[in-house]
């Protein structure tokens, strides 16, 4: 029997969980034949204090380097039933951060494809934009989940880190199809953020000599959450149905 396709979908926060409990996107996926894989990398709740205040400090590559163990132990595991050439990475806020990163990542081969739900790319240009600066120092340097003891104000060495932190300073290296979801009034990751990446991505394979896959869909009046019925309704739909576009064709492993 031929082996399915897979869909890594990060939960954002980061000091979130992914959960086993219902989901609208997880039940559209899985009704559409492609897996789904739902990442607790360290910086999640519901594992101990040790291991959700591991992250703080070390965003972009602590937990871009546990959703990569995580989706090879999970294709190890299950080789049998996934398909490793026919992979997609897929979050919101902080999961599309490391969607962002896993697109762009040394381990890149392993994401044919990704969706990002108004990401974080740029933590220093996130600073004098969102409604939580704090949060981008105490998660970009050196702080705790709520913020204390994080550096501020930043200082110029502090502004080179958080952009070593940041997916934008690997747009280079990204090649896989990607689709932005964007909601225009959107006060915690404004929604510049994500038009940068895209602009960025869109430069960058022009002077490759070769047009980027990105698409973006922008949603007028939407905030993080792109929260309404009808926007919610239509951002979902969207992102499940340009993944499973995108991962259903037949697979080259046997």
């Amino acid at each position: 029997a031929s082996r399915a396709p897979w869909t890594l979908k990060i939960h954002g926060g980061p000091h979130s969980a992914s959960l086993d409990s219902w989901s609208v996107e997880v039940a559209l996926l899985l009704a559409s034949g492609v897996c789904v894989i739902q990442p607790n990398y360290r910086g999640s709740i519901g594992f101990g204090d040790d291991f959700c205040a591991a992250l703080p400090g070390h965003v972009g590559e602590m937990d871009v380097g546990d959703c990569v163990a995580l989706t090879r132990a999970s294709l190890a595991q299950l080789d049998e039933s996934l398909d490793p050439a026919r992979g997609g990475a897929y979050g919101g806020s902080h999961g599309g951060f490391l969607t962002a990163w896993l697109l762009g990542c040394e381990e890149r081969a392993l994401y044919s494809c990704g969706v990002l739900w108004n990401p974080v790319v740029d933590l220093p240009a996130m600073l004098g934009t969102t409604d939580i600066p704090e949060w981008v120092s105490a998660e970009g340097l050196q702080g705790d989940a709520a913020g204390a003891d994080a550096t501020w104000p930043v200082g110029a060495e502090d502004l080179l880190e958080l952009h070593r932190r940041s997916p934008l300073s690997v747009i280079d290296r990204v090649e896989a199809p990607a689709l932005m979801l964007l909601g225009a009034a959107d006060q915690r990751v404004p929604h510049k953020q994500g038009r940068s990446w895209v602009s960025a991505l869109q430069q960058v394979r022009q002077r490759k000599g070769a047009p980027a896959d990105v698409t973006a869909l922008e949603f007028p009046g939407e905030g993080h959450a792109i929260a309404s019925l009808e926007g919610n309704a239509h951002a979902q739909q969207s992102a499940v149905a340009w993944l499973v576009e995108r991962l259903r064709g037949e697979s080259n492993a046997s």
